[in-house]
Formats: C-alpha cells, sequence, structure tokens
C-alpha cells in the first residue's frame, strides 16, 4: 500500500549514459533486456602494462574489464571551454558535461531555460589519476587543479555553465556515492529546496593503480564476470561508466507534458556501523535498516514490491549478506507465493564502480517504462538462500513481464560501498501519458534545428531526415492497414516533432529551418540541405552566418500594390491568430463601410477601388503583425510606408483597431471621391536625380515617396508626369505607373485636408507599446501625436522611406525587417538600403502572391528563425506533445597529454617571434594588419587555431576566463604596450571591440 500520499514523488524525466557498449539508454536496454554480455578486456593501449606493473603481476592488467571506447574526445567549443583548458580536465568532467547536456535534452529542457533557477547539481566524481598523467607532462598550473586534481569543482562547473543558482556539491560514498547523490537530490527537493536536480556520476579507470590493490585483496574476478546470485561468484569486474539524470516534482513534470521513466517515492542512506565486523564488511543488520527505513519513507510496504535492483556485485561476502537481508525484510506483507524477483545490472556491464548505484537505477527505471523485468545473467547455482521454499526473493533470470497486479509496479534500488554506506531508493512506474490526441493536421510545418557548428548542424539535419522518412514510411504503412490518408496518420506525430524540436530544444548559432507540409517534404528538405550545403530558400532556410545575438526586429507596413485575388484564405483557416485578428478588423470596417474584408477575402474577389483596398490591406496587415506576436516574435520598431502606417498605429496600441479602421475608411472613401486629377509613377532614380528629372513641372510633379537611394516615386498631375517620364523612359530609366487615379503625397489631395480633419475628429490616439518611426515626419513619434492632424500628414507630405530604413540602420545590431505584406512590395528597397549602409540585415517578406499562404508564411518564420530571431516554438506548434528526438552530434577533437592531435601551452619561441620584430606601432597598423595582430595573440592564449577564432564573438564564448584573462592582458601589455584592464576582457567585448580599445590607445 502506497501510505506517503502527502509527498510528491520525484520523476526521473531525462536520462543519459555512456556505458560498456551503450551510448544511450536506449542502447543499455537493449543490452539488459536481450540478456547480453559486453564485458570486454582491459584495451591494450590504455595502460603501459609493463611499466605500470612493475614487479607486480602485469596478467592483472589484461583480464576482464568493460570499458568505454573514447574517453579523450571532447567538443570543448560547444562548451565554450578552450583547448588550453580542456587538456587540463579530467575525461570525467568531460564526458559528464556532454552526457549531462544529453540528459538535459532528453528530458526536452532547454539548458538556456535553466539560468537563475533554483536547480541543484550533485554529483559523484572521484579522482581518475588523470592528474598523474598532467604532472608528468609538466602540467601544474590552476587549469590542471581545476580540471584533474579536486573532483568537487565539477559540479560548480555545471553550474556556471547553465547559470544555475541551486546547491552544487561532489557527492563520495565510494561505491555508494552516485545514488547517494540522487537520495541527497531527492531530499533537497522533497525540502523545497530546490525546483529540479540534475545528478550525474562517472567512473573511469586512467591509472592502474587501484586495479593491483583490488586483485590483492582478491576483490577481482578470477573468471571475469560478476555472477551475482550464484555460489560461484569470486568477485567483480571492474568497469567505466557514465550516468546523467533530471529529477523534479512529478506534478510539475506531468503539467509540463513530460515523459517521466520512473518515479522516486522514498530513499534512506545508512551506514552499518560496527555490523559488519570491520569498515570494508558488509553488515546484515546495517543491510536490513536500510531498507525498513526507505520503505517506511516512501510509504510502501516491502511486500508490495515487485523487483529490486540488487547492488550484487558477485563477490562471496557482500551477494550473500545482500541476499539475506533482501530476503528478511522483503517477505513482510507480502502474499504467500508471491516472490520479489532480483537481478543486477553488473552481470550485463560490469562493476562501474563510483557510478554503478546510478547505472542500476537507469535499468530500473528502464524496466518499470517497458514493464519488463531483464535477465540477471551467469547464474549456474543460486546462493541457499534463494533455494528456501520459503524464501520471499528470487533471481530474474529470465527475461519476463512485469507482473500485472492492477497497481502501479514497484521496484527498489541498492548501492552499496565500501565504507559502509548504504543506499536504497523505492521506485515506482511513473502515470501512463493519456493517449496522445490527434492534432489537426496543418498545410505547413516548420522544423527548427540549430548547433555550434555547421558539421554538427548538418548532422543533425542527416538524424532528422533519417527520423522523418521511418515516420513517412510508417504512416503510408498504418495506412494500409487503416482506412486513413496519409495527412491524417502524420500531421499529428509531425506536429509534436516540430514543436518538441522547438520549444524543447535548445537553440544554437548556427541554425537551418525546413518547411514542408509532411514528414516526407520536410525529410527531403533536410536531405537537399545536406547535398546543396545550403538552404534553397523555399523549403530550407540555413544561416549563412552565426546567430550569436538577438537582432533587432522591424516590422514594416508597406502601402498599396501588395494585394491580390485569394489573400488570406488559407491562414483564415490555418491560423488562430490571424482569423482573431483578422475578423476583429473586419467587424470594425464593417461596422465603416457596410461590407466585410473576410468576406471578400474568401470569395477571391479581385480589389479595384481605393476604399476597398486600402482596408482590406490594412486588415491584412494587422492580422498579420498579430500572428508574428503571437508566435514570439516582437518588434523593436515599426516603419510604416504611406496607408501602411494605419496597421503600424494599431499594432503599436497607439490607435484601437476601431479608430484604426475609421482612419483608412473614411480616408480611402474620401480619396473615392476626389475630383482633383492625379497619377503616380515609380522611377528608378534616387531623389536628388528625381528632382532634376521633374525640372520644370515643379508646379505640376513633385517627389511623393523616396523608398530608396535609388527609387522613387513621382505625384502630381497625370499630363504632366507623362512629359517628365516619357525622356526617362528612352533613357532606359525604370518607370512604371501606379495603379491609383489619386496623387497621394502631393499638393493633389489638398482638396480632402478639412474633410478628413472632420471625418477623424474623434480619433484619440494612445502611447505606443512599441516605437514608431514615423515616414511622414522622419522621426520616431510616441502615438499620441497621431490625430486627425497626423493622418492628413501621412496623406499629403514626402513619404521618406528611405530615411526611416537609414535610421533603423544605423546602429551596429544586426537587423531584421519583416515586411507585413500580401507580397512583398518594399524587399528590393530594403535591400538597396541595407547594402548601401553596410549593415548586417536582411528582409524577410510574409507571404508571396505565387506560393500557398501558410507555406509562404512558414518560410518567413523560418528565415527569421536562422537569421536568429527567437520565436515561442510552444505557441508556433501550439498544442504540441513532448516527443523524444535525435540527440547532439558532438565534434570531439581528442585532448589527451602527450598526444600529437592534443593543444599545448603556447611555446615561448612564438612569443618572441613579435619581440624579434619589435613593438609594433599600433597607430601606424592598418585595421587589417591590428585585427591580425589581435587574433594572433589569442589564438595562443586560448590554444584554437587562427582560423576558428571569431572576431565578432564575446571573449568568453571562446572560452576566455579570469585566469586566461589575466595572461592575455600581461601579453597584450608585454608585446603592444597597451594596459588593457581584465574585466573589459571579461565583459562583452569582442576581440573587433579589443582592436577599437588599443587603436584608441596609441592615438592618444
Amino acid at each position: 500500500m502506497h501510505n506517503n500520499r502527502g509527498r510528491d514523488p520525484i520523476a526521473i524525466v531525462g536520462a543519459a549514459c555512456r556505458l560498456p557498449g551503450a551510448e544511450s539508454p536506449a542502447d543499455l536496454w537493449q543490452i539488459v533486456s536481450g540478456g547480453r554480455d559486453v564485458i570486454g578486456v582491459i584495451p591494450q593501449e590504455r595502460f603501459d602494462i609493463e611499466t605500470a606493473s612493475g614487479r607486480r603481476r602485469p596478467e592483472v592488467l589484461r583480464g576482464a574489464g568493460g570499458y568505454l571506447d573514447d574517453i579523450a574526445g571532447f567538443d570543448a567549443r560547444f562548451f565554450g571551454v578552450t583547448p588550453f583548458e580542456a587538456l587540463r580536465m579530467d575525461p570525467q568532467q568531460r564526458l559528464l558535461l556532454e552526457v549531462t547536456w544529453e540528459a538535459l535534452d532528453d528530458a526536452g529542457i532547454p539548458g538556456e531555460s535553466l539560468a537563475g533557477s533554483d536547480t541543484g547539481v550533485y554529483t559523484s566524481l572521484l579522482p581518475s589519476g588523470y592528474w598523474d598523467l598532467l604532472r608528468r607532462s609538466g602540467m601544474y598550473d590552476m587549469h590542471a587543479a581545476l580540471g584533474a586534481a579536486v573532483s568537487g569543482i565539477f559540479p560548480g562547473r555545471i553550474s556556471t555553465h547553465l547559470d544555475l543558482r541551486g546547491p552544487s556539491m561532489g557527492v563520495e560514498a565510494a561505491c555508494a556515492t552516485s545514488l547517494l547523490a540522487v537520495h541527497v537530490a531527492c531530499r533537497a527537493l522533497w525540502a523545497g529546496e530546490i525546483d529540479l536536480a540534475i545528478v550525474g556520476g562517472a567512473n573511469l579507470q586512467i591509472v592502474p593503480d587501484l586495479y593491483f590493490a583490488l586483485a590483492d585483496a582478491g576483490v577481482l574476478s578470477g573468471s571475469g564476470r560478476c555472477r551475482f546470485g550464484d555460489v560461484s561468484g569470486d568477485g567483480y569486474v571492474r568497469s567505466e561508466g557514465v550516468v546523467a539524470l533530471i529529477l523534479k516534482p512529478l506534478s510539475r513534470a506531468l503539467a509540463d507534458g513530460d515523459r517521466p521513466y520512473a518515479t522516486i517515492l522514498g530513499s534512506a542512506a545508512t551506514h552499518d556501523g560496527r555490523t559488519g565486523g570491520s569498515l570494508v564488511a558488509p553488515g546484515l543488520e546495517g543491510h536490513e535498516t536500510m531498507l525498513r527505513k526507505a520503505y517506511l519513507d516512501a510509504g510502501v510496504s516491502p511486500g508490495d514490491v515487485d523487483y529490486v535492483e540488487a547492488h550484487g556485485p558477485g563477490t562471496p561476502a557482500g551477494d550473500p549478506t545482500e541476499l539475506a537481508a533482501l530476503n528478511l525484510v522483503m517477505r513482510e506483507g507480502r502474499d504467500p507465493g508471491r516472490r520479489c524477483l532480483v537481478g543486477s545490472v553488473k552481470s550485463n556491464i560490469g562493476h562501474t564502480e563510483f557510478a554503478s548505484g546510478m547505472a542500476g537505477l537507469l535499468k530500473t527505471a528502464l524496466a518499470l517504462r517497458h514493464r519488463t523485468i531483464p535477465p540477471t545473467l551467469h547464474v549456474v547455482e543460486p546462493h541457499a538462500v534463494l533455494l528456501d521454499p520459503a524464501a520471499s526473493v528470487e533471481l530474474a533470470l529470465l527475461a519476463q513481464d512485469w507482473p500485472e497486479r492492477g497497481v502501479p509496479a514497484l521496484a527498489g534500488v541498492n548501492s552499496f560501498g565500501m565504507s559502509g554506506t548504504n543506499v536504497h531508493l523505492v521506485l515506482s512506474e511513473a502515470p501512463r501519458p493519456a493517449r496522445p490526441r490527434r492534432a489537426q493536421a496543418r498545410p505547413s510545418y516548420v522544423l527548427p534545428l540549430s548547433a555550434r557548428d555547421p558539421r554538427a548542424l548538418d548532422e543533425l539535419a542527416a538524424a532528422y531526415a533519417d527520423l522523418l522518412d521511418t515516420m513517412a514510411d510508417e504512416m503510408v504503412a498504418d495506412e494500409m492497414v487503416a482506412d486513413e490518408t496519409v495527412a491524417e496518420g502524420e500531421g499529428p506525430g509531425l506536429h509534436d516533432v516540430c514543436f518538441s524540436a522547438g520549444a524543447r530544444r535548445s537553440h544554437h548559432e548556427f541554425r537551418l529551418a525546413a518547411v514542408g507540409d509532411d514528414a516526407r517534404s520536410l525529410a527531403a528538405s533536410l536531405r537537399e540541405f545536406r547535398a546543396n550545403g545550403r538552404g534553397d530558400g523555399r523549403s530550407v532556410h540555413a544561416g549563412e552566418r552565426r546567430a550569436a545575438k538577438r537582432p533587432k526586429v522591424v516590422f514594416v507596413f508597406p502601402g498599396q500594390g501588395g494585394q491580390w485575388a485569394g489573400m488570406g484564405r488559407q491562414l483564415l483557416a490555418a491560423e488562430p491568430a490571424f482569423a482573431r485578428r483578422l475578423h476583429e478588423c473586419s467587424r470594425a470596417v464593417a461596422a465603416e463601410l457596410g461590407w466585410s474584408p473576410v468576406d471578400v477575402l474568401l470569395r477571391g474577389e479581385r480589389l479595384s477601388r481605393v476604399d476597398e483596398v486600402q482596408p482590406t490591406l490594412w486588415a491584412m496587415q494587422v492580422a498579420l503583425a498579430a500572428v508574428w506576436r503571437e508566435w514570439g516574435v516582437e518588434p523593436d520598431l515599426l516603419i510604416g510606408h504611406s496607408m501602411g502606417e494605419i496597421a503600424a498605429a494599431v499594432t503599436a496600441g497607439a490607435l484601437s483597431v476601431a479608430d484604426g479602421a475609421a482612419v483608412v475608411a473614411r480616408r480611402s472613401r474620401l480619396l473615392r471621391e476626389l475630383r482633383t486629377p492625379g497619377a503616380m509613377w515609380a522611377v528608378g532614380l534616387g531623389e536628388e536625380a528625381a528632382q532634376q528629372a521633374i525640372g520644370q513641372a515643379i508646379s505640376e510633379v513633385c517627389v511623393g515617396v523616396v523608398n530608396s537611394r535609388h527609387s522613387t516615386v513621382l505625384s502630381g498631375d497625370p499630363a504632366g508626369l507623362e512629359r517628365v517620364v516619357e525622356p526617362l523612359r528612352r533613357d532606359g530609366v525604370f518607370c512604371r505607373q501606379v495603379d491609383v487615379d489619386y496623387a497621394s503625397h502631393a499638393p493633389q489631395v489638398e482638396p480632402v485636408r478639412e474633410a478628413l480633419l472632420e471625418a477623424l475628429s474623434g480619433v484619440r490616439p494612445g502611447p505606443c507599446s512599441v516605437s514608431i518611426h514615423s515616414s511622414a515626419w522622419d522621426r520616431v513619434v510616441d502615438g499620441t501625436e497621431l490625430d486627425a492632424g497626423y493622418w492628413f500628414d501621412n496623406l499629403r507630405l514626402p513619404v521618406r522611406f528611405a530615411a526611416a530604413c537609414q535610421a533603423a540602420l544605423a546602429d551596429a545590431r544586426p537587423a531584421v525587417f519583416i515586411e507585413m505584406s500580401p507580397h512583398p512590395v518594399l524587399q528590393t528597397a530594403l535591400e538597396e538600403e541595407i547594402e548601401a549602409s553596410g549593415a548586417n540585415a536582411s528582409v524577410v517578406p510574409c507571404l508571396r502572391r505565387d506560393v500557398p499562404d501558410a507555406a509562404a508564411l512558414s518560410a518567413a518564420l523560418g528565415q527569421a528563425y536562422v537569421l536568429g530571431c527567437r520565436p515561442s516554438w510552444d505557441r508556433v506548434h501550439a498544442e504540441g506533445e513532448y516527443v523524444r528526438l535525435p540527440g547532439y552530434p558532438w565534434q570531439r577533437r581528442r585532448f589527451w597529454p602527450g598526444s600529437a592531435t592534443s593543444p599545448i601551452p603556447p611555446e615561448p619561441a612564438r612569443e618572441t617571434v613579435l619581440a624579434r620584430r619589435g613593438r609594433p606601432d599600433l597607430a601606424a597598423l592598418s585595421e587589417t594588419e591590428l585585427t591580425a595582430v589581435v587574433a594572433d595573440l589569442a589564438s595562443q592564449i586560448l590554444a584554437v587555431p587562427g582560423h576558428e577564432i571569431g572576431m565578432d564573438v564575446p571573449l568568453t564564448l571562446l572560452g576566455l576566463d579570469s585566469v586566461l584573462a589575466t595572461r592575455f592582458r600581461e601579453r597584450v601589455r608585454r608585446e603592444l604596450g597597451v594596459d588593457v584592464p581584465v574585466r573589459s576582457l571579461l565583459g562583452p567585448s569582442t576581440l573587433l571591440d579589443l582592436t577599437t580599445e588599443l587603436r584608441s590607445a596609441a592615438t592618444v
């Protein structure tokens, strides 16, 4: 019975591992459920056997072992660790960093989302001997000490990397260490001290010394196998392993849509005291006490437990004691004839020592999740206690379904240490999620992927392409069985994949976004990216540069010209935010004009009259902006072009929807009634050249719009315009008549002044929630100025769109201009201004008349994403279910003392090269030369190849820390003669900033 119902169980929501033969929890499950033995032999390259053994027995190092394939490789760039420091980090730390990140990915927790949270870190990392290798190689510096000599540093490394504020500690209790870390983490969660726990354990065998001590003590197995429960058990086989788990309260896990492996109901940690007779001998009484305390803490009767994962090393002293204690305690409250099954993962993978408790916990959590009890191996003759007909426990010798008793499955996990520490956890099957609801299939999907290295992004694209192709194949197979279409079967699963990739994964600087209407098309897009190395701009977008910073987002609202029959119809059905806002605008227009823009769009009617075109375009623009904001893409600035400023004002909150509809409806109606002849021509001239072309026709024609330095619109009397345009056409200048019969932004609209001021006298503007750069007044307005008088100025004054764009591009921040239009109208003008300014900016058109709405808008979102925007993917793919996805493809380099491929400390010879040339005159160096000098110094200090140095990346992201910053400052002072404060190096500064600072210092 579950008696402890007042306490929230702890959910294991994420897991990752490196174990013998297993790169992931899925691999481990294949091993244990299949009853496989993955023990091998000690790799001969791991130790120098003859030197290491000396006068001892060299055969000890030729025995069985469970070893990891690669402990020297590490993706240092991913974690912002310099090669210099990575070489000095214990491989246990390096591996556990990667595995911890994988566990967060598995849990669907973006690493950056934990910044500032009360997340605790609990690790079990005992010295591996790597410090000895570093000392032999002459590495005694602080990085080596922190990276390899002090194991308690590592949890702080995780907490610092993720900016966590909860407790961060190393735990140590010999082979009970890792499960003790879980116990401590659970206690902190139950006490409310933390919100989330990261628990990790690692065990690598880098030096052979302990082998000889264990062999001398008779602890190691002569038969080369852990034979738990067998009378012939003669010791254990040493193995390596790394495990990380993510824990959180179950109620929160369920609310967050997590998929827990299992839950922890209770735990106990005790010590044998003197009950074993010595420090290292197991004590029966101590084991019994531990078990009873754990089940009391969990509120569970031992008799209800179906399975216990034993410590089970296969030693002659340990196994009988553990089995005897289990036999005594597990009978309490147990129905006659129903035994508790017992097993040990050590029979599959060996004894991972300091990480063994978490290895057993992970196996048990997987067993609960799959409701299958794996077999324990290598048992020929069970211990006598197991042969007693009255025994309450028996070995699980065959894989079998979990007993079905109508209640959640229960299990226990043991872990003991030679120190006498005992730990037991009580686990329960996690609540089964409700049958996934079938999300409505969408006409288009966006799959965002990212990495911290272009090669990793390429590999990630391949992994997702494989996943999507598999999904498509499964849906086709389902279609053959059930009477469903592929789209109906495929949509929900695909929606969940896109949701999880967006909302439940971290987003790095190298990005791509695939766009498609089903899994197969998305897979094809990803494969096309891999084949071409770039996006095609339609179905897949890939960033040409790192998206290191969030860009300035500018919403641009054009004037007329983007309308087309049928625009917006698909979005009305597919995007709720668009439909809501468009219907709201439509009702407001209907109140003014007596007809509904929504009805016009649904009928696919062609718009021609100004009082049809402008209200409908206004409603489209406002609705498109609402979609982007619903998706979490918030603007930093709004720019409207002519009538587009009305939509900008509504989007900024300066005008209500009703007032916006009043402005666009009443003004366009007055324009329709205007009897003054007028026309407008777009010409491929800058403003000055356009004024020269007008010449003597200044009384009839004016420059009404300045779109860019190469594009203007002439406005005025039709006949006068013909006389101005004719010679331009003969000279090959681009000229195109605008499809209007009036002359906006010219004296020809003066007759509507009084009527418009009267019609809009009731408009009550308010302050902007987002800045608007007025293209009529060419300055930022606060919103309260947008009264009736402003809306006449907006119609009468020239449109200074180019100037507004130039102002938006004036700062150094990257910019993304998103054009809120059913078809791009201003894209070319914007791109001309961007090119002329040399700014880091891009233009994203929302829709295109020749592309289905949903596909075009999805492509626009994908493009914005790769440019650095941060959509709220949980709103883009609303109501998505979390599903586990392919893991991050690490880009490892080898870091090992003495390795030819390992980075080495900067050599004095390199330092003297600059000295032999003499201290350079910084003021005399060109920008390129000074940049090269700075990059070379950084390359030496960070031990990073010059081509990998990002001049525009903050130094801290390149791996600079306080120790290296001090060294960098000294080099700069000695070789360049400039004193740079350490604090400036550790801020957001880049090498480009440092170059500027050096230049300034040299010219003082």
